[in-house]
């Protein structure tokens, strides 16, 4: 129960969220520039006579984006029930950006960051982090690894050659998307035959002997359409320098006992990455066949156990296929069955502590350090794990009359994990060294073989109820056979309330499953699963205000209210314990607000503005660690001739927080400023393209934990040179 002295702390901070909002209103309206007056209209019955560029130039003024994501078929962004970006393919290749994961940072609410355990990219959205909260798809086909619930693991380094545009929902998805569509919902539209009609072939080099090549392709024959990539990339990855690790803590620790220091710091990170990618997308008539592969071998950047060594391989495979077909019946009624099949194959050889590295233990539980183990070529582990997804999908659409449309849709998908393998040079039970890898998959699997069923039915009603006014409806209900079950309401009211200004009022639910590491992880001495873990659950309340100027200036201002209960966290089992189990434990509050405005001089010149305040808080009252506050992005796009384009961009993030049992001060606010040249046109189709990043060297890190006392470095400034020539 709140006392008064609860809310008035709330009532303060309500107060303040509402000043601050206010003033970010009025500063980002007052301080833009005078343009010129509205398009004008001319009621004119006789026919006009209109160049090219004068039509291009009407187009570009009054077409306004359409989006898929909200409601799974086509509306307009600002009838659209949720928070959405766009970002298309323009957009994207005037960033300079190579990387999916290098321009979310773009996106209000998205900061990305770095894990120091296996080196991980995840982003940060609306003052929550975590990978497995963000769900991704590729042409609308999910992608996160239900091992651990994250698609960044695969996906970070997708190629932009190949992207059309991506629609990105902040919030929560899981009404009509389900799992993972916690706090952001990305669809990866890529291009069709149409878009490429021809073949498209991008080279690049960069820093730290960073290789990439591309071929995109694409071709329209009739009713018959394919497109598709082929991605290489490789890097040596940033080399920043670790000071101290935690086998510097252990070395210190041992030294009295006369065990000499092993520990690799100062040293570098090991921030290494290859990766082989294929995509294709064919299409004939109604009927489409997706298709993809990629194979990636990374390093650890530092470590599971935040030491450094050198020896680890951390390597995925991953292969999707989809088949699908749409039909429309009489312009009224359409149907979208589709059938998917997923694996994912996922084999990490790690050495968690370096050659010579010795433990310590405490075998009789009393508190007491009595029993020390060296492991003269390391602490290493080999875990080797299979998921393979059968999915099938039934959504149909009715427009019951116009302007309302009703979806129905039932979705099954089968997870089964298997071809568990697991070696390692120490005894699991015994934690005695051995001469050399030893499999233990009978004896000691690392997961559980398990298998996953889910049943889901979802159903919305988009209505438009008057010319202005808009109503959206919705639920999904998943059922799961190895934890219970979620069942996800929606509800979206939008009103065009005058000629250039557009209100949302929006309310959702959302769960994410828990992934298979957090459920089935077993026979571990750090750490374990647990089969009772119930899913995580957010309700979300936004209100957005979207409003246009004139036909240059666009501006929106969102306020969001997330209430996350059953947070999936890692506990220690008592206070005498070093295992630690994963467990349903506290929740957490986050509201805050995020400010868009675009101003469009001309095709291809515009300045982009972005801030996000955020106030995310557990149920103690106690700031979450790791996120900043405030956020923001600001930038400028310049084609002073159409054979060259200039982008330059600023991020900047304010100081983010530390745990609440970690003594360091908190990190310090950056910003990272990006400038991008491209020279186009070329010889008719060829682009040269030169991005600096982190121009002015800035010297940042992410969050590390406490045996990495200095945090995990990142690069400073870095370069990318990219030709590419269309046939």
């Amino acid at each position: 129960m709140l006392n008064s002295h609860s809310l008035a702390n709330s009532g303060v901070k309500m107060k303040r969220l509402i000043i601050t909002a206010f003033f970010a209103i009025y500063t980002s309206f007052t301080m833009m520039p005078v343009l010129a007056e509205d398009f004008p209209y001319q009621e004119n019955t006789e026919p006009v006579e209109i160049t090219n560029a004068i039509h291009e130039e009407i187009r570009w003024l009054l077409a306004e984006t359409e989006v898929a994501i909200s409601t799974r078929h086509g509306v307009r962004i600002s009838k659209a029930p949720g928070i959405v970006t766009v970002l298309n393919g323009e957009e994207i290749s005037h960033s300079g950006y190579r990387t999916f994961s290098e321009l979310l940072r773009t996106v209000p609410g998205y900061e990305i960051l770095k894990s120091g355990n296996f080196g991980g990219i995840f982003p940060a959205v609306r003052g929550l982090d975590g990978a497995n909260r963000v769900r991704v798809m590729i042409d609308g086909h999910f992608v996160n690894n239900p091992l651990d619930g994250s698609a960044f693991g695969n996906f970070d380094d997708f190629p932009l050659k190949n992207i059309k545009k991506i629609e990105i929902i902040r919030g929560p998805g899981s009404a009509l998307y389900g799992e993972n569509a916690f706090l952001s919902v990305i669809n990866i539209i890529t291009k069709n035959g149409a878009d490429i009609d021809g073949i498209l072939v991008d080279s690049g080099f960069g820093s730290y002997d960073t290789l990439e090549e591309n071929i995109v392709f694409g071709k329209r024959y009739g009713n018959i359409e394919v497109s598709g990539m082929m991605h290489y990339r490789d890097t040596n990855g940033y080399d920043g320098i670790v000071e101290s690790d935690s086998q510097s803590v252990l070395d210190k620790s041992l030294s009295p006992y006369g065990f000499p220091a092993v520990s690799q710091a100062p040293g570098e990170v090991e921030d290494w990455r290859r990766e082989y990618s294929l995509h294709l997308k064919m299409a004939y008539k109604d009927v489409y066949l997706l298709g993809w592969y990629n194979n990636k071998n990374r390093g650890p950047f530092i470590g599971p156990q935040h030491a450094l060594a050198d020896e680890s391989d951390i390597e995925s495979n991953y292969v999707f296929a989809e088949v699908g077909y749409k039909k429309t019946f009489e312009d009224i009624f359409t149907v979208k069955p589709r059938v998917y099949y997923d694996q994912f194959d996922d084999d990490s050889y790690v050495e968690s502590f370096p050659e010579g590295a010795t433990l310590s233990f405490d075998t009789n539980n009393d508190g007491v350090y009595d029993t020390f183990k060296t492991y003269p070529d390391g602490f290493v582990g080999d875990g080797k794990v299979i998921q393979r997804i059968i999915g099938a999908e039934m959504p149909f659409d009715y427009e019951l009359f116009d302007g309302n449309i009703i979806t129905v849709g039932f979705e099954y998908r089968r997870i089964q994990q298997t071809d568990v393998r697991y070696s390692a040079n120490f005894d699991p039970l015994t934690m005695d060294p051995l001469e050399s890898m030893k499999d233990f998959t009978d004896t000691y699997p690392f997961l559980k073989e398990t298998t996953r069923n889910i049943w889901s039915v979802y159903i919305q009603d988009t209505w438009d109820i008057t010319e202005d006014i808009s109503l959206t409806l919705g639920a999904r209900h998943d059922e799961y056979n190895d934890f219970g079950n979620a069942t996800s309401p929606r509800s979206g009211l939008t009103w065009k309330f005058m000629e250039n200004a557009t209100l949302k009022f929006l309310y959702g639910e959302a769960f994410r499953a828990p992934s298979f590491l957090e459920m089935f992880t077993v026979n571990q001495p750090a750490r374990l699963g647990n089969e009772d873990l119930d899913p995580e659950i957010i309700r979300t309340m936004e209100m957005g205000l979207m409003y246009t100027f004139n036909k240059h200036v666009t501006s929106s201002i969102n306020y969001f209210n997330n209430n996350i209960k059953n947070l999936i966290m890692l506990r220690a089992l008592d206070s005498a314990s070093e295992t630690w189990q994963y467990d349903n434990f506290g929740d957490a509050r986050v509201q805050g607000f995020e400010v868009e405005t675009k101003i469009n001089v001309s095709p291809g010149n515009y300045v982009f503005f972005n801030y996000t305040f955020q106030d995310p808080e557990d149920d103690h009252g106690n700031e979450l660690p790791f996120v900043a506050k405030h956020k923001g992005n600001i930038g400028i796009n310049v084609q002073p001739c159409r054979y060259i384009n200039t982008n330059a961009s600023a991020f900047f993030s304010g100081k983010r927080y530390r745990e609440e049992d970690d003594g360091r001060d908190d990190m310090p606010s950056y910003a990272l400023v990006n400038l991008s040249v491209t020279g186009r046109n070329f010889f008719g189709t060829m682009n040269v393209q030169g991005t600096i990043f982190n121009v002015f060297d800035k010297d940042y890190k992410d969050p590390g934990p406490v045996s990495i006392a200095e945090d995990l470095p990142r690069p400073g400034r870095t370069y990318f040179v990219g030709l590419s020539y269309q046939f």
